[in-house]
Protein backbone atom coordinates (compact mmCIF):
# COMPACT_ATOMS: atom_id res chain seq x y z
CA UNK A 1 0.00 0.00 0.00
CA UNK A 2 2.92 2.33 0.64
CA UNK A 3 3.97 1.81 -2.97
CA UNK A 4 0.47 2.02 -4.44
CA UNK A 5 -0.45 5.19 -2.54
CA UNK A 6 2.80 6.92 -3.44
CA UNK A 7 4.31 7.07 0.06
CA UNK A 8 7.68 5.87 -1.21
CA UNK A 9 7.56 8.18 -4.20
CA UNK A 10 6.86 11.14 -1.91
CA UNK A 11 9.99 10.18 0.02
CA UNK A 12 12.04 10.09 -3.18
CA UNK A 13 12.24 6.27 -3.21
CA UNK A 14 11.75 4.17 -6.33
CA UNK A 15 10.79 0.83 -4.79
CA UNK A 16 10.92 -2.57 -6.46
CA UNK A 17 9.18 -5.34 -4.47
CA UNK A 18 10.67 -8.81 -4.94
CA UNK A 19 8.46 -11.76 -4.00
CA UNK A 20 10.01 -14.25 -1.59
CA UNK A 21 10.79 -17.76 -2.81
CA UNK A 22 11.08 -20.63 -0.34
CA UNK A 23 14.73 -21.44 0.37
CA UNK A 24 16.03 -17.92 -0.28
CA UNK A 25 18.84 -16.86 2.07
CA UNK A 26 17.54 -13.43 2.97
CA UNK A 27 20.73 -12.25 4.66
CA UNK A 28 22.74 -13.09 1.54
CA UNK A 29 20.46 -10.89 -0.56
CA UNK A 30 21.35 -7.99 1.74
CA UNK A 31 25.05 -8.84 1.97
CA UNK A 32 25.39 -9.25 -1.80
CA UNK A 33 23.37 -6.07 -2.39
CA UNK A 34 20.69 -7.93 -4.30
CA UNK A 35 18.21 -6.13 -2.05
CA UNK A 36 18.46 -3.17 0.31
CA UNK A 37 15.81 -4.40 2.76
CA UNK A 38 14.30 -7.79 3.48
CA UNK A 39 11.63 -9.33 5.69
CA UNK A 40 12.54 -12.25 7.95
CA UNK A 41 11.43 -14.06 11.08
CA UNK A 42 12.71 -13.93 14.65
CA UNK A 43 15.43 -16.32 13.47
CA UNK A 44 17.43 -13.33 12.24
CA UNK A 45 18.51 -13.12 15.90
CA UNK A 46 20.44 -16.34 15.27
CA UNK A 47 22.13 -14.76 12.25
CA UNK A 48 23.02 -11.72 14.33
CA UNK A 49 24.50 -13.94 17.07
CA UNK A 50 26.67 -15.54 14.40
CA UNK A 51 28.18 -12.17 13.62
CA UNK A 52 26.11 -11.26 10.58
CA UNK A 53 25.50 -7.56 10.02
CA UNK A 54 21.76 -7.29 10.65
CA UNK A 55 19.72 -4.38 11.99
CA UNK A 56 16.00 -4.89 12.63
CA UNK A 57 13.93 -1.87 11.63
CA UNK A 58 10.64 -3.17 12.98
CA UNK A 59 8.42 -6.23 13.47
CA UNK A 60 5.37 -5.92 11.26
CA UNK A 61 3.68 -8.65 13.29
CA UNK A 62 3.98 -8.57 17.07
CA UNK A 63 2.79 -12.18 17.22
CA UNK A 64 3.82 -14.84 14.73
CA UNK A 65 1.03 -16.49 12.71
CA UNK A 66 3.04 -19.74 12.62
CA UNK A 67 1.29 -22.64 14.39
CA UNK A 68 0.30 -26.29 14.03
CA UNK A 69 -3.08 -26.87 12.40
CA UNK A 70 -5.11 -30.04 13.00
CA UNK A 71 -8.55 -31.22 12.00
CA UNK A 72 -11.11 -31.25 14.82
CA UNK A 73 -11.88 -34.90 14.06
CA UNK A 74 -8.21 -35.92 14.41
CA UNK A 75 -8.53 -36.69 18.11
CA UNK A 76 -5.87 -34.06 18.82
CA UNK A 77 -7.09 -31.42 21.25
CA UNK A 78 -3.84 -30.44 22.97
CA UNK A 79 -0.13 -30.48 22.19
CA UNK A 80 0.54 -33.69 24.14
CA UNK A 81 -1.88 -35.52 21.83
CA UNK A 82 0.67 -35.17 19.02
CA UNK A 83 2.71 -38.07 20.38
CA UNK A 84 3.20 -40.68 17.63
CA UNK A 85 1.19 -38.51 15.23
CA UNK A 86 2.24 -37.43 11.72
CA UNK A 87 3.36 -33.80 11.67
CA UNK A 88 4.39 -31.75 8.64
CA UNK A 89 7.05 -29.16 9.49
CA UNK A 90 10.04 -27.86 7.56
CA UNK A 91 13.50 -29.17 8.37
CA UNK A 92 14.79 -25.68 9.16
CA UNK A 93 15.40 -25.64 12.93
CA UNK A 94 15.58 -21.85 12.97
CA UNK A 95 12.19 -21.34 11.37
CA UNK A 96 10.39 -23.97 13.45
CA UNK A 97 12.01 -23.10 16.80
CA UNK A 98 8.78 -21.83 18.37
CA UNK A 99 6.94 -25.02 17.39
CA UNK A 100 9.75 -27.25 18.68
CA UNK A 101 9.84 -25.23 21.91
CA UNK A 102 6.09 -25.74 22.28
CA UNK A 103 6.55 -29.50 21.84
CA UNK A 104 9.39 -29.59 24.37
CA UNK A 105 7.36 -27.62 26.89
CA UNK A 106 4.73 -30.33 26.65
CA UNK A 107 7.27 -33.14 27.23
CA UNK A 108 7.52 -34.06 23.54
CA UNK A 109 10.73 -34.46 21.58
CA UNK A 110 10.96 -34.56 17.80
CA UNK A 111 11.53 -38.31 17.97
CA UNK A 112 8.16 -38.62 19.75
CA UNK A 113 6.33 -37.51 16.61
CA UNK A 114 6.40 -38.75 13.03
CA UNK A 115 7.89 -35.86 11.09
CA UNK A 116 6.81 -35.63 7.45
CA UNK A 117 8.34 -33.48 4.75
CA UNK A 118 6.21 -30.38 4.39
CA UNK A 119 4.25 -30.51 1.13
CA UNK A 120 2.73 -27.02 1.58
CA UNK A 121 -0.45 -28.61 0.25
CA UNK A 122 -3.44 -28.16 2.55
CA UNK A 123 -5.19 -31.05 0.80
CA UNK A 124 -2.84 -33.40 2.66
CA UNK A 125 -4.43 -32.29 5.93
CA UNK A 126 -7.92 -32.28 4.46
CA UNK A 127 -7.49 -35.82 3.07
CA UNK A 128 -5.88 -37.01 6.34
CA UNK A 129 -2.49 -37.79 4.83
CA UNK A 130 -1.05 -35.96 7.82
CA UNK A 131 -2.34 -35.29 11.32
CA UNK A 132 -0.87 -31.82 11.87
CA UNK A 133 0.62 -29.22 9.55
CA UNK A 134 2.73 -26.16 10.25
CA UNK A 135 0.55 -23.35 8.94
CA UNK A 136 -0.27 -19.65 9.30
CA UNK A 137 -3.29 -18.48 11.27
CA UNK A 138 -3.86 -15.95 8.50
CA UNK A 139 -4.01 -18.47 5.66
CA UNK A 140 -4.90 -22.16 5.94
CA UNK A 141 -7.69 -21.82 8.56
CA UNK A 142 -9.56 -19.48 6.22
CA UNK A 143 -9.42 -22.10 3.50
CA UNK A 144 -10.70 -24.78 5.87
CA UNK A 145 -13.58 -22.53 6.90
CA UNK A 146 -14.54 -22.06 3.26
CA UNK A 147 -14.77 -25.87 2.98
CA UNK A 148 -16.76 -26.17 6.25
CA UNK A 149 -14.00 -28.26 7.82
CA UNK A 150 -13.62 -27.78 11.57
CA UNK A 151 -10.09 -27.35 12.83
CA UNK A 152 -8.04 -26.60 15.92
CA UNK A 153 -4.94 -24.44 16.27
CA UNK A 154 -2.01 -25.40 18.50
CA UNK A 155 -0.18 -22.10 18.86
CA UNK A 156 3.27 -21.60 20.45
CA UNK A 157 2.02 -18.31 21.91
CA UNK A 158 -0.57 -20.16 23.97
CA UNK A 159 2.28 -22.20 25.44
CA UNK A 160 4.45 -19.22 26.38
CA UNK A 161 6.54 -18.89 23.19
CA UNK A 162 5.49 -15.66 21.53
CA UNK A 163 7.83 -14.76 18.66
CA UNK A 164 7.87 -11.75 16.38
CA UNK A 165 7.27 -12.26 12.66
CA UNK A 166 7.85 -10.37 9.42
CA UNK A 167 10.76 -8.35 10.77
CA UNK A 168 11.93 -5.70 8.34
CA UNK A 169 15.73 -5.59 8.35
CA UNK A 170 18.84 -4.34 6.58
CA UNK A 171 22.51 -3.94 7.49
CA UNK A 172 24.23 -1.34 9.66
CA UNK A 173 26.57 -0.56 6.76
CA UNK A 174 23.61 0.25 4.50
CA UNK A 175 22.09 2.50 7.18
CA UNK A 176 25.42 4.27 7.72
CA UNK A 177 25.69 5.02 3.99
CA UNK A 178 22.00 5.85 3.55
CA UNK A 179 20.82 7.26 6.86
CA UNK A 180 18.10 9.60 5.57
CA UNK A 181 16.89 7.11 2.97
CA UNK A 182 16.63 4.35 5.60
CA UNK A 183 14.55 6.53 7.89
CA UNK A 184 12.32 7.69 5.04
CA UNK A 185 11.83 4.10 3.90
CA UNK A 186 10.94 2.97 7.42
CA UNK A 187 8.45 5.81 7.94
CA UNK A 188 6.76 5.22 4.56
CA UNK A 189 6.53 1.48 5.22
CA UNK A 190 4.86 1.96 8.61
CA UNK A 191 2.50 4.49 7.05
CA UNK A 192 1.58 1.92 4.39
CA UNK A 193 0.84 -0.77 6.97
CA UNK A 194 -1.30 1.66 8.97
CA UNK A 195 -3.34 2.48 5.88
CA UNK A 196 -3.71 -1.20 5.01
CA UNK A 197 -5.15 -2.13 8.39
CA UNK A 198 -7.43 0.91 8.50
CA UNK A 199 -8.69 0.16 4.97
CA UNK A 200 -8.69 -3.62 4.71
CA UNK A 201 -11.31 -3.83 1.97
CA UNK A 202 -9.55 -1.37 -0.34
CA UNK A 203 -6.16 -2.94 0.36
CA UNK A 204 -7.51 -6.41 -0.37
CA UNK A 205 -8.84 -5.21 -3.72
CA UNK A 206 -5.44 -3.86 -4.75
CA UNK A 207 -3.65 -7.05 -3.65
CA UNK A 208 -6.27 -9.15 -5.46
CA UNK A 209 -5.82 -7.21 -8.69
CA UNK A 210 -2.05 -6.60 -8.72
CA UNK A 211 -0.17 -8.80 -6.23
CA UNK A 212 -2.15 -12.04 -6.16
CA UNK A 213 0.39 -14.68 -7.19
CA UNK A 214 -1.35 -17.23 -4.92
CA UNK A 215 -4.71 -16.65 -6.63
CA UNK A 216 -6.60 -15.98 -3.43
CA UNK A 217 -10.20 -14.82 -3.54
CA UNK A 218 -11.10 -11.29 -2.50
CA UNK A 219 -13.11 -12.67 0.42
CA UNK A 220 -10.06 -14.67 1.56
CA UNK A 221 -7.82 -11.60 1.38
CA UNK A 222 -10.26 -9.52 3.45
CA UNK A 223 -10.42 -12.25 6.10
CA UNK A 224 -6.63 -12.51 6.04
CA UNK A 225 -6.34 -8.77 6.58
CA UNK A 226 -8.58 -8.92 9.65
CA UNK A 227 -6.45 -11.68 11.20
CA UNK A 228 -3.15 -9.98 10.41
CA UNK A 229 -4.36 -6.71 11.91
CA UNK A 230 -4.78 -8.50 15.23
CA UNK A 231 -1.22 -9.80 14.98
CA UNK A 232 0.28 -6.43 14.08
CA UNK A 233 -0.39 -4.49 17.26
CA UNK A 234 1.20 -5.11 20.62
CA UNK A 235 -1.20 -5.07 23.54
CA UNK A 236 -1.85 -1.50 24.66
CA UNK A 237 0.05 0.05 21.75
CA UNK A 238 -1.27 1.78 18.65
CA UNK A 239 2.09 1.67 16.90
CA UNK A 240 3.12 -0.84 14.25
CA UNK A 241 6.62 -2.30 14.18
CA UNK A 242 7.57 -2.06 17.87
CA UNK A 243 10.56 -4.14 18.98
CA UNK A 244 11.00 -4.64 22.71
CA UNK A 245 14.33 -5.74 24.19
CA UNK A 246 12.67 -7.84 26.90
CA UNK A 247 10.71 -9.82 24.35
CA UNK A 248 13.75 -10.25 22.13
CA UNK A 249 15.78 -11.48 25.09
CA UNK A 250 13.07 -14.05 25.85
CA UNK A 251 13.33 -15.34 22.28
CA UNK A 252 17.13 -15.43 22.52
CA UNK A 253 16.89 -17.49 25.70
CA UNK A 254 14.69 -20.04 23.92
CA UNK A 255 17.23 -20.25 21.09
CA UNK A 256 20.01 -20.73 23.66
CA UNK A 257 18.26 -23.66 25.32
CA UNK A 258 17.73 -25.22 21.88
CA UNK A 259 21.43 -24.83 21.08
CA UNK A 260 20.85 -22.37 18.24
CA UNK A 261 22.56 -19.44 19.98
CA UNK A 262 25.62 -19.65 22.22
CA UNK A 263 26.33 -15.99 22.91
CA UNK A 264 24.57 -12.79 23.91
CA UNK A 265 23.48 -10.11 21.46
CA UNK A 266 23.82 -6.36 21.84
CA UNK A 267 20.16 -5.57 21.31
CA UNK A 268 20.78 -1.82 21.29
CA UNK A 269 22.74 -2.33 18.08
CA UNK A 270 20.30 -4.90 16.71
CA UNK A 271 17.25 -2.62 17.01
CA UNK A 272 17.08 0.30 14.58
CA UNK A 273 17.50 3.56 16.45
CA UNK A 274 14.30 5.05 15.00
CA UNK A 275 12.13 2.10 15.97
CA UNK A 276 9.50 3.37 18.42
CA UNK A 277 9.91 0.46 20.81
CA UNK A 278 10.03 2.88 23.72
CA UNK A 279 6.25 3.22 23.31
CA UNK A 280 5.83 -0.15 24.99
CA UNK A 281 7.96 0.89 27.93
CA UNK A 282 6.11 4.17 28.38
CA UNK A 283 2.65 2.58 28.12
CA UNK A 284 2.88 0.59 31.34
CA UNK A 285 -0.42 -0.29 32.92
CA UNK A 286 -1.14 -0.99 36.54
CA UNK A 287 -0.30 -4.69 36.35
CA UNK A 288 3.06 -3.90 34.72
CA UNK A 289 3.91 -1.46 37.48
CA UNK A 290 2.95 -4.03 40.07
CA UNK A 291 5.23 -6.53 38.38
CA UNK A 292 8.24 -4.26 38.51
CA UNK A 293 7.60 -3.46 42.17
CA UNK A 294 7.62 -7.18 42.93
CA UNK A 295 10.81 -7.66 40.93
CA UNK A 296 12.43 -4.79 42.80
CA UNK A 297 11.55 -6.37 46.14
CA UNK A 298 13.00 -9.68 45.01
CA UNK A 299 16.15 -7.97 43.84
CA UNK A 300 16.60 -6.27 47.21
CA UNK A 301 16.21 -9.64 48.88
CA UNK A 302 18.97 -11.06 46.70
CA UNK A 303 16.64 -13.60 45.12
CA UNK A 304 16.09 -12.26 41.63
CA UNK A 305 19.25 -13.70 40.11
CA UNK A 306 18.46 -17.17 41.49
CA UNK A 307 14.89 -17.17 40.20
CA UNK A 308 15.93 -15.78 36.83
CA UNK A 309 18.61 -18.45 36.48
CA UNK A 310 16.17 -21.23 37.31
CA UNK A 311 13.44 -19.99 34.96
CA UNK A 312 15.62 -19.03 32.03
CA UNK A 313 18.56 -21.43 32.09
CA UNK A 314 17.68 -24.59 33.95
CA UNK A 315 14.03 -25.18 33.08
CA UNK A 316 13.14 -22.63 30.42
CA UNK A 317 11.15 -25.08 28.33
CA UNK A 318 9.62 -27.08 31.14
CA UNK A 319 8.95 -24.84 34.14
CA UNK A 320 7.12 -21.56 33.99
CA UNK A 321 5.21 -21.81 37.29
CA UNK A 322 7.48 -20.01 39.75
CA UNK A 323 8.17 -16.94 37.65
CA UNK A 324 6.81 -15.79 34.33
CA UNK A 325 8.06 -12.42 33.13
CA UNK A 326 6.85 -11.93 29.58
CA UNK A 327 6.41 -8.34 28.45
CA UNK A 328 4.36 -9.58 25.50
CA UNK A 329 1.82 -11.63 27.48
CA UNK A 330 -1.72 -10.50 28.39
CA UNK A 331 -0.79 -10.59 32.04
CA UNK A 332 2.50 -10.71 33.85
CA UNK A 333 2.22 -13.60 36.24
CA UNK A 334 3.90 -14.37 39.48
CA UNK A 335 2.15 -17.15 41.40
CA UNK A 336 0.83 -14.91 44.14
CA UNK A 337 -0.12 -11.96 41.92
CA UNK A 338 -3.66 -10.71 42.40
CA UNK A 339 -4.68 -10.67 38.76
CA UNK A 340 -5.20 -14.44 38.39
CA UNK A 341 -8.04 -16.58 39.70
CA UNK A 342 -6.23 -19.33 41.59
CA UNK A 343 -8.83 -22.02 40.91
CA UNK A 344 -9.34 -21.70 37.15
CA UNK A 345 -6.10 -19.90 36.19
CA UNK A 346 -8.17 -17.37 34.27
CA UNK A 347 -7.83 -13.64 34.89
CA UNK A 348 -9.97 -12.16 37.65
CA UNK A 349 -12.19 -9.11 38.22
CA UNK A 350 -9.25 -6.83 39.00
CA UNK A 351 -7.61 -7.73 35.68
CA UNK A 352 -10.95 -7.15 33.95
CA UNK A 353 -11.22 -3.65 35.44
CA UNK A 354 -7.83 -2.74 33.98
CA UNK A 355 -8.54 -4.18 30.53
CA UNK A 356 -12.01 -2.64 30.13
CA UNK A 357 -10.50 0.74 31.00
CA UNK A 358 -7.86 0.26 28.28
CA UNK A 359 -10.41 -0.80 25.65
CA UNK A 360 -12.76 2.09 26.44
CA UNK A 361 -9.83 4.49 26.18
CA UNK A 362 -8.84 3.09 22.78
CA UNK A 363 -12.46 3.35 21.61
CA UNK A 364 -12.70 6.96 22.81
CA UNK A 365 -9.43 8.00 21.15
CA UNK A 366 -9.35 5.86 18.00
CA UNK A 367 -12.87 4.47 17.63
CA UNK A 368 -11.48 0.94 18.08
CA UNK A 369 -14.60 -1.21 18.40
CA UNK A 370 -14.75 -4.10 20.85
CA UNK A 371 -17.45 -6.43 22.18
CA UNK A 372 -18.20 -8.06 25.52
CA UNK A 373 -19.88 -11.34 26.47
CA UNK A 374 -21.03 -12.31 29.95
CA UNK A 375 -21.56 -16.02 30.72
CA UNK A 376 -23.22 -17.66 33.71
CA UNK A 377 -23.35 -21.39 34.42
CA UNK A 378 -26.99 -22.43 34.67
CA UNK A 379 -28.13 -23.92 38.00
CA UNK A 380 -24.62 -23.96 39.37
CA UNK A 381 -25.83 -23.91 42.98
CA UNK A 382 -27.70 -27.17 42.35
CA UNK A 383 -24.50 -28.73 41.05
CA UNK A 384 -22.67 -27.79 44.24
CA UNK A 385 -25.57 -28.90 46.45
CA UNK A 386 -26.13 -32.21 44.67
CA UNK A 387 -22.58 -33.31 43.88
CA UNK A 388 -20.41 -31.25 46.21
CA UNK A 389 -18.00 -28.34 45.77
CA UNK A 390 -15.26 -30.55 44.36
CA UNK A 391 -17.43 -31.37 41.35
CA UNK A 392 -18.43 -27.72 41.14
CA UNK A 393 -14.77 -26.69 41.08
CA UNK A 394 -14.08 -29.21 38.32
CA UNK A 395 -16.93 -27.74 36.29
CA UNK A 396 -15.42 -24.25 36.64
CA UNK A 397 -11.95 -25.46 35.68
CA UNK A 398 -13.19 -27.37 32.64
CA UNK A 399 -15.45 -24.60 31.42
CA UNK A 400 -12.47 -22.23 31.43
CA UNK A 401 -10.41 -24.73 29.44
CA UNK A 402 -13.23 -25.09 26.94
CA UNK A 403 -13.73 -21.34 26.55
CA UNK A 404 -10.00 -20.78 26.08
CA UNK A 405 -10.00 -23.41 23.33
CA UNK A 406 -12.74 -21.55 21.47
CA UNK A 407 -11.74 -17.90 21.83
CA UNK A 408 -9.09 -16.27 19.69
CA UNK A 409 -5.65 -14.94 20.49
CA UNK A 410 -6.83 -11.37 20.99
CA UNK A 411 -9.78 -12.28 23.25
CA UNK A 412 -9.60 -12.05 27.06
CA UNK A 413 -11.35 -14.30 29.58
CA UNK A 414 -12.11 -13.25 33.17
CA UNK A 415 -13.81 -14.97 36.10
CA UNK A 416 -15.67 -12.09 37.72
CA UNK A 417 -17.79 -14.03 40.18
CA UNK A 418 -18.50 -17.52 41.48
CA UNK A 419 -19.84 -19.02 38.24
CA UNK A 420 -19.84 -15.84 36.15
CA UNK A 421 -17.34 -15.04 33.40
CA UNK A 422 -16.67 -12.19 30.99
CA UNK A 423 -15.00 -12.35 27.59
CA UNK A 424 -13.65 -9.16 26.04
CA UNK A 425 -13.33 -9.33 22.26
CA UNK A 426 -10.78 -6.69 21.23
CA UNK A 427 -11.21 -5.08 17.79
CA UNK A 428 -14.30 -7.21 17.24
CA UNK A 429 -17.83 -6.34 16.11
CA UNK A 430 -20.85 -7.76 17.88
CA UNK A 431 -21.57 -10.05 14.92
CA UNK A 432 -18.20 -11.79 15.28
CA UNK A 433 -18.57 -11.93 19.06
CA UNK A 434 -22.00 -13.56 18.73
CA UNK A 435 -20.59 -16.29 16.47
CA UNK A 436 -17.84 -17.17 18.94
CA UNK A 437 -20.11 -16.92 21.98
CA UNK A 438 -22.78 -19.13 20.42
CA UNK A 439 -20.11 -21.71 19.56
CA UNK A 440 -19.03 -21.67 23.22
CA UNK A 441 -22.64 -22.18 24.37
CA UNK A 442 -23.08 -25.13 22.03
CA UNK A 443 -19.73 -26.66 22.98
CA UNK A 444 -20.50 -26.43 26.71
CA UNK A 445 -23.82 -28.20 26.22
CA UNK A 446 -22.26 -30.89 24.03
CA UNK A 447 -19.08 -31.57 25.97
CA UNK A 448 -19.43 -30.76 29.69
CA UNK A 449 -21.12 -33.20 32.04
CA UNK A 450 -21.10 -33.82 35.80
CA UNK A 451 -20.05 -37.15 37.29
CA UNK A 452 -23.60 -38.44 36.77
CA UNK A 453 -23.72 -37.18 33.17
CA UNK A 454 -25.90 -34.20 34.00
CA UNK A 455 -25.62 -31.73 31.11
CA UNK A 456 -23.96 -28.40 31.88
CA UNK A 457 -25.29 -25.30 30.11
CA UNK A 458 -24.57 -21.59 30.13
CA UNK A 459 -26.59 -18.45 29.52
CA UNK A 460 -24.90 -15.60 27.69
CA UNK A 461 -25.36 -11.90 27.04
CA UNK A 462 -23.40 -10.13 24.28
CA UNK A 463 -23.02 -6.41 23.54
CA UNK A 464 -20.82 -4.04 21.57
CA UNK A 465 -19.28 -0.85 22.91
CA UNK A 466 -21.42 2.24 22.34
CA UNK A 467 -20.68 5.93 22.10
CA UNK A 468 -19.90 7.49 25.49
CA UNK A 469 -19.96 4.13 27.27
CA UNK A 470 -18.51 3.99 30.77
CA UNK A 471 -17.24 0.89 32.55
CA UNK A 472 -20.48 0.71 34.54
CA UNK A 473 -22.79 1.26 31.57
CA UNK A 474 -21.36 -1.47 29.34
CA UNK A 475 -21.18 -3.91 32.25
CA UNK A 476 -24.79 -3.19 33.29
CA UNK A 477 -26.02 -3.53 29.72
CA UNK A 478 -24.44 -6.93 29.12
CA UNK A 479 -25.55 -8.08 32.58
CA UNK A 480 -29.16 -7.26 31.67
CA UNK A 481 -28.80 -9.22 28.43
CA UNK A 482 -27.51 -12.18 30.43
CA UNK A 483 -30.49 -11.84 32.78
CA UNK A 484 -32.84 -12.03 29.77
CA UNK A 485 -31.20 -15.29 28.71
CA UNK A 486 -31.74 -16.62 32.23
CA UNK A 487 -35.38 -15.56 32.55
CA UNK A 488 -36.29 -16.72 29.03
CA UNK A 489 -35.35 -20.35 29.72
CA UNK A 490 -31.56 -20.45 30.15
CA UNK A 491 -29.02 -22.12 27.80
CA UNK A 492 -29.37 -19.33 25.28
CA UNK A 493 -27.69 -16.16 24.03
CA UNK A 494 -29.21 -12.69 24.03
CA UNK A 495 -27.79 -9.59 22.33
Amino acid sequence: MAKELGYYKEAGIDLNIKEFEYGTDLYSTIKNKEADFAIGRSSILIDRAQGKDIVALGAMFQHSPLMLLVRSDSGISKVKDLKNKRVMITDDAKDTASIVAMLNANDLKLEDIKIQEHSFNLDDLINKKTDAMASYTSNEPIRLQSKNIDYKILHPKDNGFDFYSDILFTSSSFIADNEKLSEAFYDATIKGWEYAFNNIGRSAEIIHNKYNSQNKSLVHLVAEGEILRNLAYHEGSTNIGCLDKNRLQNIINVYKVMGLIDKDIDLDKFIYKHNHHEEILVALYHNDIYLYIVIGILALAGLLSIIFYLSVKTKWLHTRKSLEIEIDNKTHQIEDMTYIDSLTNSMNRRAYNIKIEELLSLYSRYNTVFSIAMLDIDDFKKINDEYGHRVGDNVLINIVLLIKSEIRQNDFLYRIGGEEFVILFAQTSIHEAIIVSEKIRQSVEAELKTIKSKTITVSIGVSEVMQNDTENEIFTRVDRLLYKSKTNGKNQLTY
